[in-house]
């Protein structure tokens, strides 16, 4: 028998006769303090942790904290052997040793053997398709060694034929497939962004075509479980609930239900749990004896609505900018990583009378206290300059707090703190600049470009979870 539990947003455990393997887990009901997004599990959930399966190992896809969550790696019993992406930074591996876990690489191509089962990660490809910052993220198969069942899942990774290949390469016909929904609505950041309405038929065409990949390539899946977008806001960022999740996933399952008649599609709920036999689908139970979900009547809202865009607080708490001197140099830092780069290059393909009442270039207007101050780039002295708080001053613009965006530029924040309600963007021709302003800061701030500080973090974090007691065991 080899049986599947969805624990919540990507989590999955994995579970033989003679093997416990556990994939990504949250095992707290909140996350995300790594960059102050302090998100809730969605929907919520109850854990047993007197029932939870003993385990042989537990794999962490990459470093994202959605999937690397260090108070819930707190709660795993310093035993239990933690297979992480060889694609991640040192300050991944090094928090997880100073924590007292023992750490192996996962390297992709290279199968890890745990009991009667299986785990084969693969990369992404970062050539040919668009992976955001998803580096280190891997893609993977598990499988039963026996022939009862296996789960293949991309992870943050867009699929792709060599994908597929891959996978049909160690197994003969698909069994599980996890279905990512990463899709968001970020409208309420910037006026010239449409809402985003298409949502849930945009899902059902994406989840089309990934089927059909498989389908015609390795075969019909025994199922097909969509996860991810697995969290919730609370308190007075409650209202993002209602702005920035855009796709129906009881839909999109169900219009891909309409579609292929014999197959089945599920929109995962914590405590699912799928058994195979035979490399066949025998069971889907709703709940285990470990985790069950929540009732649907105490679930937050997220029903898409126009809800007023609130004003945002810094994700640092502090309103004032502590160092001018250190966020101009920092600013320079990223003027100079910047060069050749997505938006140098759109703002090179302008012409002058394109945006004749602006200057050709974006800013930075930046909250501070009482006064805000602001910053402009300057591509050709490779640098920022003072600006002009006035967005009517410039092509294209980004409004934070000073001390938000000196933390993500000093790497003490992820620039996923700045995404949800707490920042603004314009853009006076977005159907010729892309102001792709988000994707620099990710490139000069990711983990793989500043472990040393991204290892202040973890270990900012580790030390709060310090006296935490360890609640799963393994074998």
């Amino acid at each position: 028998m080899f049986s599947t539990t969805f624990l919540g947003h990507q989590g999955w455990l994995f579970h033989s006769e003679r093997a416990a393997i556990l994939v990504d887990p949250l095992l707290r009901d909140d996350f995300g303090h790594a960059h102050a997004l302090e998100y809730r599990v969605f929907p919520p959930r109850t854990l047993d942790f007197d029932r939870f399966p003993k385990l042989d190992a537990v794999v962490l896809s990459h470093e994202h904290d959605d999937h690397f969550d260090v108070p819930s790696l707190a709660l795993l019993d310093r035993s239990i052997p933690i297979h992480l992406s060889s694609r991640s930074s040192i300050a991944a591996s090094q928090i997880l040793r100073e924590m007292g876990f023992t750490v192996h690489p996962l390297v992709p191509g290279v199968a890890t053997k745990l009991g009667d089962l299986e785990i084969m990660p693969f990369c992404g490809d970062h050539v040919s398709t668009s992976s955001g910052d998803e580096w280190d993220t891997l893609p993977f198969l598990v499988r039963h060694t026996e022939g009862h069942g296996s789960f293949f899942s991309m992870v943050d990774i867009p699929i792709t034929q060599m994908h597929v290949e891959w996978a049909a390469a160690k197994v003969m016909r698909p069994g599980l497939v996890g279905w990512t929904n990463n899709a968001m609505d970020w409208s309420h950041m910037a006026d010239y962004l449409r809402e985003r309405v298409e949502g849930t038929q945009q899902c059902f065409v994406n989840m089309g075509v990934g089927h059909k990949l498989i389908s015609t390539i390795w075969g019909a899946p025994a199922a097909m479980m969509m996860c991810a977008g697995g969290m919730a806001f609370e308190g007075d960022r409650q209202w993002l609930n209602q702005r920035v999740f855009c796709v129906d996933t009881e839909a999109v399952c169900k219009m891909m239900g309409n579609v292929y008649k014999k197959e089945k599609f599920y929109a995962a709920l914590p405590g699912q749990t799928f058994r195979m036999q035979g490399n066949k689908l025998k069971s889907v139970e709703s709940s285990t004896s470990f985790l069950t979900t929540a009732p649907a009547d105490t679930w937050p809202s997220r029903g898409k609505a126009q809800t007023e865009v609130r004003d945002f607080a810094p994700a640092t708490g502090r309103r004032e900018l502590p160092d001018l001197d250190r966020l101009r140099a920092a600013l320079d830092e990223l003027a100079r990583s910047m060069v050749g780069g997505p938006l140098f290059k759109s703002l090179f393909s302008l012409l002058a009378p394109e945006a004749p009442d602006r200057k050709l270039t974006f800013a930075f207007v930046l909250r501070n206290d009482h006064a805000p101050i602001a910053f402009e780039y300057d591509p050709n002295a490779c640098t920022f300059r003072d600006g002009i708080a006035d967005e009517r001053a410039y092509l294209a613009g980004f409004e934070c707090w000073a001390s938000d965006l000196l933390a993500v530029l000093s790497g003490e924040l992820g620039p996923i703190a700045l995404s949800f309600g707490r920042a603004k963007l314009w853009n006076a021709l977005p159907e010729r600049f892309t102001f792709e302003i988000f994707g620099e800061l990710y490139r000069m701030s990711h983990p793989l470009r500043r472990p040393a500080e991204t290892l202040r973090t973890y270990q900012r974090l580790w030390a709060g979870a310090r006296d935490t007691k360890p609640l799963v065991a393994g074998k």
